[in-house]
């Protein structure tokens, strides 16, 4: 978005002082051969990501990607969606550290939400199965401190099982939900709605380098997890879809993202100009702008 060297050192300098943690000592080495046996261990993230850097030193990115994804099962959910996030950030940045990271992170915290799609209705659309998943949860507070808490707890819930439905019959579902993301985010923008829209962004990312079969065994995992938290917050309000007079333009919302030191505001300008730039949208615009206002700050 235009920040300069100066600027990225001093987010870097500034995330590095208020928010880091140092790295505990990484004691235990895990082979190629040997990383599933590690799937849910959060301790052993720091070798899988040694594990994970030094395959793709030798073989490449792309296929230890496809090789993680094809071994286990996908879950976008893990993290609240920062894993997947931060895997397509390595990726788009072309940092094998980051890849290592994000697939590390995907594997050692791993957070399937088993549901079978097989015997339930399809979707006649993204809207209509997100809203159907969150009809059936309607009125239910889920009990946890952090998105992930919730998300398991929608995760065991029956009524979720049998509420999701499957993924609507589209050859361009990822377009399908990002237009259903973002607007559920404009209706209500609820902090989980918003790691919806950037983790669908990041699933585009993350896609664009697997073979196409791979990808379409990995969709009804990326439909699930954000039926699923779109279960969570409940049912954004069934309005008319109006905008405000945006006084702004996406040079000078990039300019206030660049400035921000806040890394979710700054990840959502970014998807909302990617994705914008993909599909137009004015939700894009005006969702971005709304971050900015006093209220949002």
């Amino acid at each position: 978005m235009g920040a300069s060297p100066d600027r990225l050192q001093a987010f870097f300098d500034m995330w590095e002082r208020e928010y880091a943690l140092s790295a505990p000592p990484v004691d235990a080495t895990i082979s190629r051969n040997d990383w599933k046996r590690h799937v849910g261990e959060r301790e052993a993230f720091g070798a899988l990501r040694l594990c994970f850097l030094d395959w793709i030193v030798d073989a490449g990115a792309v296929p230890v990607i496809t090789a993680v994804l094809q071994a286990v099962p996908f879950a976008p959910a893990t993290q609240a969606f920062h894993s997947l996030i931060r895997l397509a950030y390595g990726i788009e940045a072309g940092h094998a550290g980051e890849i290592a990271a994000g697939l590390a992170s995907l594997i050692s915290s791993h957070l399937p939400i088993d549901v079978s799609l097989d015997k339930n209705p399809r979707a006649e659309s993204a809207d209509a199965g997100f809203d159907h998943a969150a009809r059936a949860l309607s009125g239910t507070v889920f009990a946890g401190s952090s998105i992930t808490a919730r998300l398991r707890a929608v995760a065991s819930d029956v009524r979720f099982g049998t509420a999701v439905l499957a993924p609507p019959a589209s050859a361009a579902l990822l377009d399908d939900l990002a237009r259903a993301t973002i607007a559920a985010y404009w209706r209500k923008p609820d902090f989980t709605l918003l790691h919806t829209v950037t983790a669908t962004r990041a699933a585009r990312i993350v896609f664009a380098e697997l073979h196409d079969s791979l990808v379409e065994q990995l969709l009804p995992g990326l439909w699930v997890a954000l039926s699923a938290a779109y279960a969570m917050i409940g049912r954004p309000a069934n309005t008319e879809t109006s905008f405000p007079n945006i006084a702004v333009n996406w040079s000078e919302l990039c300019q206030m993202a660049v400035a921000s030191d806040d890394d979710h505001v700054i990840k959502m300008t970014y998807t909302c100009l990617c994705e914008d730039r993909r599909q137009p949208s004015p939700l894009y615009l005006a969702s971005a702008a709304r971050l900015f206002e006093p209220s949002k700050a």
